[in-house]
């Protein structure tokens, strides 16, 4: 895992997992827009406008 901090283990592919970030830059290189799954995007956009990340309202 020389450029991942995850990756599957049924299929070992490899990736990158950051946590959002309000001033968008989400991506580890360069501007891009992140992908974001469809279940998650009403809470990202919540998130992007100053709601706290679900799990996390404490802290």
């Amino acid at each position: 895992m020389f450029d991942a901090n995850f990756y599957d283990v049924q299929t070992d592919e490899e990736f990158w997992v950051s946590g959002p970030k309000r001033d968008r830059t989400d991506t580890r290189y360069g501007p891009s827009t992140p992908e974001v799954e469809s279940e998650a995007v009403d809470a990202y956009r919540a998130f992007l406008e100053g709601a706290p990340l679900p799990g996390r309202e404490h802290g």
